[in-house]
């Protein structure tokens, strides 16, 4: 018995797992079941005494085929014993023919949707753009791709392109990925632009999956809320299997790759990873200088915001072939409807007024602040008398004063955010850290990241943010600015956010009784959340959406990222104001032009004003259209300009 057992057991493992193999395997299984099924019944009816003779086996065995794939023969039959059998083969054929047929080949359309919805199949693609990773950057970087319009036209005229497709490489393919990019872009989705593949970056197969040797550009944006690693690590281990490939593709035939770092440090290595053309953008660097640069300078948040999220105004680089041979500075006044930042040349922007015997080169790209590419043609002649830089900058400009900054809560930005604080040697600057992480752990984070204090005094105190009793006992009143950043070990933007946001109400109940209040600024991780602070003091910077423009920008001209660099880190040009009581203008209305021909001889350029009317509400205006119509300036009221360290 227990041999036989196990026979039965072998046979029906086997077919088990015979059936499993796919739904042909199942199609088989059923053909033979029917064959079995005409064969017993054809045989038994050709030997059984029914009234009917059969010519031989094989025509009542095709009787029985007949009745088992089609019910319509059983009124056909004569006699009990065929009726019976005819009957039965009806059932059986009902049961095996109809259901097991159409269950197998529903089963088998299910898993062929669910395969394709779920990007398993590899695309054949040319000149798109390949979007390695999502995470909460994703979608807004898809709508900004979108929503450039003529970088993008310009972008797929340098490569060759038609059209714009975007295609995503996610770890697993949901219909909320898909949704998610969908509420993103609104009326603006096509879903023959964008394609969702899954898959991992850290696989060449992976990769391959996605056609990125055929990519026009690789964006490979930074996992912030990766737990237990650093994000460097994943990026740097993506550009070496990109770089991996068995084809035999020259380097400089690879598709150009534009990636995050967050460890500057680790910079010179993701460049030894990739030997294709590539731009490393360390935006964690960039996104803590804006913080840093906005409890200096109140109201910095708005030209950020203006330039990076995609505003009324932004950055440009355009080749000006009519005015190589000329001066720099001679030039500055040939654009009617744009703003000259200076001239990016060899991977740096050299600023407009470093230089007054600057010459426009060959190869040369002059940099704009515009509201349009094609506002950015120079439509003046050039004045040879312009004289440039003549005096130094005002003194009294910067603040000399000890300013006191509160950072609450940590993430792997903190680190930067400091180094850049200590940067600022002309300046005497207290920076207190307040957070749940421990001290040590927080001094051994600096020093690894290689972060020397050496002018900045930085005191880090342990303690919650959320804790109304541990934030009264810092005297939040007697702060300059405080800082809020958002915690990347929550595993998620929206928990950063919503623990900050409660942090944020802790400290507004605090500071409710303070007579002077210091400015705030917020690091929010959603432009959602972000409308949350809505108060007059507090300056806002949505982190994900200004690292996915500057990923977005550099992509579609990677020129782009050598002016970011220059603007947006450490050393060389800033973006500073210009108090107008100071400069004598209270009170008086003065043309742009008029204003922009001052502030050159000083060195600087002018990007606009900043008016104070409304402290809830600053209005900014860059690069007006009307450059000859006078401004009304008073007290309060400041100039944005660009000034050389």
């Amino acid at each position: 018995m227990k041999l036989l057992a196990r026979i039965r057991n072998l046979v029906q493992f086997q077919l088990e797992q015979f059936i499993l193999r796919g739904p042909f395997s199942r199609l088989m299984v059923i053909a033979v079941a029917m064959g079995l099924i005409a064969l017993g019944a054809g045989l038994l009816v050709y030997n059984a005494p029914t009234g009917q003779s059969y010519d031989d086996p094989g025509s009542a065995i095709w009787w029985a085929f007949l009745r088992l794939t089609d019910s319509g023969y059983l009124g056909d039959d004569e006699g009990s014993v065929l009726r019976v059998v005819s009957s039965l083969l009806t059932v059986a054929g009902v049961v095996l023919f109809v259901g097991a047929l159409i269950a197998t080949m529903t089963q088998w359309l299910n898993d062929t949707i669910e395969t394709l919805e779920a990007g398993y199949t590899p695309i054949a693609k040319n000149n798109h753009v390949l979007i390695l990773g999502w995470n909460n950057r994703t979608a807004s970087m898809v709508e900004d791709l979108v929503q450039s319009e003529g970088r993008v036209a310009r972008f797929l005229s340098r490569h060759g392109g038609r059209s714009l497709h975007i295609v995503i490489l996610a770890e697993r393919v949901t219909p909320a990925l898909a949704q998610e990019i969908r509420d993103k872009l609104g009326r603006s989705f096509n879903m023959r632009q964008v394609t969702l593949r899954s898959g991992t970056p850290l696989r060449l197969d992976h990769l391959r999956r996605v056609d990125y040797l055929h990519a026009a550009v690789i964006l490979l944006p930074t996992r912030e809320f990766e737990a237990g690693s650093s994000p460097d690590e994943l990026t740097i281990k993506t550009l070496m299997s990109a770089a991996h490939a068995d084809d035999d593709t020259e380097a400089a035939d690879m598709p150009l790759v534009v990636a995050e770092i967050f460890d500057a440090d680790r910079l010179e290595t993701a460049r030894r990873a990739y030997p294709g053309p590539a731009e490393f953008i360390g935006t964690p660097q960039i996104i803590s200088r804006l913080l840093a640069q906005n409890t200096r300078h109140r109201g910095l948040s708005h030209v950020y915001n203006e330039l990076l999220s995609g505003g009324g105004q932004q950055i440009f680089v355009r080749e000006c072939p009519e005015l190589v041979g000329k001066r720099l500075i001679e030039v500055a006044t040939c654009f009617a409807d744009a703003v000259l930042l200076g001239v990016a040349r060899d991977g740096t922007l050299l600023p407009l007024y470093a230089d007054n015997d600057l010459t426009v080169a060959e190869q040369d790209r002059l940099a704009f602040i515009a509201r349009d590419f094609e506002d950015c043609k120079p439509t003046r002649e050039s004045d040879s008398s312009a004289t440039g830089r003549t005096h130094e900058s005002l003194a009294g400009e910067t603040d000399t004063r000890r300013r006191r900054v509160l950072v609450l809560g940590w993430n792997q930005k903190v680190p930067s955010l400091l180094a850049e604080f200590d940067a600022y040697t002309r300046e005497r600057v207290e920076v207190d850290v307040f957070s749940l992480l421990g001290t040590e752990e927080r001094e051994t984070m600096l020093r690894r990241k290689g972060v020397m204090l050496e002018h900045a005094r930085v005191r880090h105190i342990e303690g919650d943010l959320t804790s109304q009793y541990e934030m009264t006992r810092l005297d939040v009143s007697g702060y300059d600015s405080v800082v809020l950043v958002a915690s990347d070990w929550l595993g998620s933007a929206d928990a950063a956010d919503a623990r900050m946001l409660l942090g944020y109400l802790v400290l507004s109940q605090v500071l409710e009784s303070a007579e002077v209040k210091p400015s705030v600024v917020v690091e929010s991780m959603s432009t959602d959340n972000a409308n949350l602070f809505d108060q007059a003091n507090v300056e806002r910077l949505v982190s994900p959406d200004l690292q996915a423009s500057m990923l977005t920008q550099v992509a579609l001209r990677r020129e782009l990222h050598w002016v970011m660099e220059e603007l947006f880190s450490a050393g060389g040009a800033e973006i500073e104001f210009r108090h107008v009581d100071r400069l004598g203008l209270d009170g008086k209305a003065e043309s742009f032009e008029a204003l922009r021909h001052a502030r050159s001889a000083h060195g600087e350029v002018l990007l606009g004003t900043l008016h104070r009317r409304d402290e809830a509400m600053p209005r900014l205006i860059l690069n007006p259209k009307d450059k000859q119509s006078p401004i009304e300036l008073i007290a309060g009221d400041e100039l944005v300009v660009l000034a050389i360290a």
